[in-house]
């Protein structure tokens, strides 16, 4: 039943529909057709229709233009609150570490929401991008967050959070391994590729999780594209 359920879902997103129950009220017997332009885009390119998808991928609903920060930033903790970068915060790449079960929210500059992601058992640190203006918000009934500087580079594994593609991240052709890879590009468009068999966070958390490349998809990340994921990604270039 439960694989009805994820399957239903999937069939009803790519027809372009919003979902909102099998019984919906809003629902008037008329016959649902399929959308050709969303099963073509997934046929040919492994990419959702983000038409409807603006609930389930935040950013979508945000015209920020990122500005691709890979550096600065000065390490600071954070108690529960909210947050403004350029006040309380200093702009620049963090990594955002913690042991508690807990949450962060990132908002644009108008205020519009970017990035929610819950840190716990599978998903232990984001990173995060924070432009001038943004807002953060840290949600948890105890501990605190530690923001740090973060020059890594990410090669295959990459942590939930905002990346641009470029310095820290090398632009190119990759194998998606994991379910899902949401992306800005450089020239404002958003592009969702969906893989049903790649890994989810579960298979992540193991210590000793093995990578199937076989499951991989093809995707294209190009030079001053963002990453915007709330679960981790892993990718295996070409």
């Amino acid at each position: 039943m439960k694989r009805f359920s994820v399957l239903s879902l999937f069939v009803l997103l790519l027809m372009g529909c919003s979902f909102n129950g099998i019984m919906s009220e809003s629902y008037d017997g008329k016959k649902i057709t399929a959308d050709g332009e969303a099963v073509e885009l997934y046929d040919e390119e492994n990419l959702l229709k983000t038409a409807g998808l603006e609930s389930r991928y935040a950013f979508l609903n945000s015209d920020t233009v990122f500005e691709g920060l890979v550096d600065g930033g000065t390490e600071i903790t954070l108690s529960p609150g909210q947050y403004v970068t350029g006040e309380d915060i200093k702009p620049g790449r963090y990594s955002a570490v913690t042991e508690d079960a807990s949450a962060i929210v990132v908002y644009d500059e108008n205020g519009d929401r970017l990035l929610e992601t819950a840190l716990n058992y599978f998903n232990t640190n984001v990173v995060l991008e924070l432009q001038e203006g943004y807002r953060v918000e840290y949600v948890t009934r105890r501990g605190t967050i530690d923001l740090i500087p973060l020059e890594e580079k990410f090669e295959t594994m990459i942590p939930a959070g905002i990346h641009t593609v470029g310095k820290r991240l090398e632009a190119g052709t990759y194998s998606l391994l994991t379910k899902e890879l949401p992306v800005r590009r450089l020239n404002a468009e958003d592009d969702i590729y969906m893989n049903p068999g790649g890994m989810g966070s579960v298979i992540l958390s193991s210590t000793d999780v093995e990578t199937d490349t076989e499951s991989g998809i093809k995707v294209e990340l190009h030079e001053g594209d963002t990453i915007v994921s709330e679960h981790p990604v892993v990718l295996e270039k070409d």
